[in-house]
Order: structure tokens, then C-alpha cells, then sequence
């Protein structure tokens, strides 16, 4: 059994920040592939989450403007599996910021793939209708 990810609610998790190689690409966080098999639904090179680690004071950005990660499993015969034993995220060596964050914890949210998954019509419409009320509204203030 591995330690991480932990489910904490359906689909997010935490894990602790395992370090960084040039293995994993930019847009991508890598964790054990055995530990993501065992304790969660990823689904590993499909699954995109949103990170937010745990006491970053920072406010959590719209859903739009939230930078979004590509789950890759990380396998025995890679370089990086060290840094991700018992399921610790492991980053891309590009990203800066994290790398004074190893050993932090990461909050990993899968929510948005799993109900979205890509398809942003339903997300479109709702915008659409928003703008269409309030553009109305805006009609009605302007003939009183």
C-alpha cells in the first residue's frame, strides 16, 4: 500500500511534493503509476488536475485561469522513481517555484476532468444565458 495520494473528497487528493525531474514535462505532474493504480480513479495520461498546495495564502484563481496538469504515471525503470516511492508528485525540473516547495503538501484536484472532461458546451451556454440576462436587465434600467 502506498502512503499517497490520499482521496480526502471524491476525486481530489493530497500528496506530498517528491521533487523535480527532466523527465516529466511542463504541463505534467508524475506520481508512482502502482500508487495513482491503487488509491485513486485516475486515469493516468488522460486525467488533467488543478495543484494548489496546502497553507499557500495565494486565492484559488477562477477555473479558466487555473493552470491544469497532465497525470503521467511514473514507472520502476524511470530515473524519477526515487522521488515518488510512496506516491509523491513529482514536478517538471522547468517549473521554478516548486522547486523550494519539495516536501510540501499539495492538494491534486481532479474534479474539473471528471465532470467536465473537455466538453466546455454546457459551460458555454451558461455563460451565453448570463451575458443574455444581464445585457436584459441592462435594457430595462436604461428605459426607466
Amino acid at each position: 500500500m502506498f502512503l499517497y495520494p490520499k482521496e480526502i473528497i471524491a476525486d481530489i487528493y493530497i500528496s506530498k511534493v517528491g521533487g523535480v525531474s527532466d523527465e516529466i514535462g511542463k504541463r505534467e505532474i508524475g506520481i508512482n503509476a502502482k500508487a495513482v493504480e491503487m488509491n485513486t480513479s485516475i486515469i493516468m495520461n488522460e486525467t488533467f488536475a488543478t495543484l494548489k498546495f496546502l497553507g499557500d495564502d495565494k486565492p484559488y484563481l477562477p477555473y479558466f485561469m487555473r493552470k491544469r496538469y497532465k497525470v503521467v504515471g511514473i514507472e520502476r525503470w524511470m530515473d524519477c522513481y526515487k522521488l515518488s516511492m510512496n506516491g509523491e508528485v513529482v514536478f517538471s525540473s522547468e517549473i521554478e517555484e516548486v522547486k523550494d516547495k519539495i516536501g510540501e503538501t499539495v492538494i491534486i484536484n481532479t474534479v474539473e476532468s471528471f465532470r467536465i472532461d473537455r466538453d466546455y458546451s454546457s459551460v458555454i451556454k451558461a455563460i451565453k444565458s448570463l451575458k443574455e440576462r444581464i445585457w436584459g436587465l441592462e435594457k430595462l434600467e436604461r428605459r426607466n
